[in-house]
């Protein structure tokens, strides 16, 4: 599977653009500001329905539009898919095969994707969200009942969340813990499994990116000495003084250390961005042994943060994914993949299409 043309429109930096892809690597150069990593947020809307570095719509359509829109093709071992996406202020509409019906999850699944860009690094520095959604998203890939079960989670704690503010009694709200309970886990359990054959792969990219040991460890959210009812139940009165639900999955994290400590305390922004491209790696190594085709990989300005030596390391790791590449430079720098790479000019692009 790769992602064999896009074609975009009323993006921040262009008008419209329509690019055909190699099925391996491909490199969109020009200076900064040009449009590149709009290129790639075009991508992103086409397989998640958002960009990778705004939620807001108004911050990425094209100034006196009111509407973006993505249209893709996806070519398997026999078949050739199409995928198209419109946001702005009619609304979000997308469109799998013709088929408007199977949402965000439906783009997710016909076109998987991965991106390593500037702000990785928050995947190791940051707050636990992000790494709580690098697990989810495996997952979503591998587990064909995970996401329902998270949506059926999400909705029963916003119920519960709603009765915590409203100060209801303690019967009410515990009405909701069983069911609460019995969903959370379910997701823990599901984590925990992917986690053991996400482990080796993960430490073995590590330590090829570090050239050190990492040790991992998941924090399910709560007491792994008590379930997750028990937990709730014993939690109850300082649920009721913060307002909201304290323990289960949507507190989950997952901890990676080193010999000298915490990796989020104690090493550079650059050795997390390494760290970062580590799980995001074996993510796609990990997720391809499940589904048999390949994850796409968007880079945006690879170097971006690191030295020569530690970008040749994360270009040869991503060469050994065997996955499609999409990646952006200031330079066209053709020894970054090699002679095979098919190069865009985001200049050209805009004026040949605009």
């Amino acid at each position: 599977m790769y992602l064999s043309f896009l074609k975009a429109s009323n993006f921040r930096c262009f008008a419209n653009i329509e690019l055909e892809f190699d099925q391996k690597y491909n490199l969109i150069y020009g200076e900064n500001g040009s449009g590149k990593t709009s290129v790639l947020e075009a991508i992103s809307y086409l397989g998640r329905g958002r960009s990778f570095r705004t939620n807001n719509v108004s911050d990425i359509v094209k100034w006196k539009t009111d509407d973006l829109l993505v249209y893709g093709k996806i070519i398997s071992a026999n078949s050739e898919s199409s995928l198209g996406i419109m946001n702005g202020k009619s609304g979000l509409e997308s469109s799998v095969n013709g088929d408007h019906t199977k949402g965000i999850a439906g783009l997710a699944h016909s076109l998987p994707f991965q991106i390593i860009d500037p702000n990785t690094h928050n995947l190791i520095g940051g707050g636990p969200e992000a790494r709580r959604q690098y697990l989810d998203w495996i997952l979503f890939h591998v587990e064909p009942e995970y996401i329902d079960i998270w949506r059926k989670y999400k909705k029963t704690l916003k119920q519960r969340n709603v009765l915590l503010k409203s100060h209801k009694n303690k019967t009410e709200i515990q009405n909701w813990d069983q069911g609460l309970a019995h969903l959370g886990e379910k997701i823990s359990l599901m984590r925990d499994e992917i986690f053991i054959l996400l482990e080796p792969v993960l430490m073995e990219f590590a330590n090829e990116l570090l050239d050190t040991n990492i040790s991992l460890h998941i924090n399910r959210g709560w007491s792994r000495d008590l379930a997750l009812l028990d937990s709730l139940s014993n939690n109850f009165n300082q649920d009721i003084q913060y307002k909201s639900t304290q323990l289960g999955p949507h507190r989950a994290d997952i901890k990676v250390s080193l010999e000298m400590g915490a990796a989020k305390r104690h090493i550079s922004r650059g050795q997390q961005k390494l760290l970062a491209c580590a799980l995001i790696n074996a993510s796609i190594e990990l997720v391809q042994s499940y589904i048999d085709k390949p994850i796409l990989l968007l880079l945006d300005d690879p170097k971006a943060e690191l030295d020569n030596n530690s970008t040749i390391k994360l270009i040869k790791q991503v060469c050994s994914l065997n996955s499609q590449v999409v990646a952006t430079s200031i330079e066209p720098d053709e020894s970054l993949f090699g002679s095979g790479t098919k190069m865009f000019h985001v200049e050209q692009i805009n004026k040949k299409i605009s």
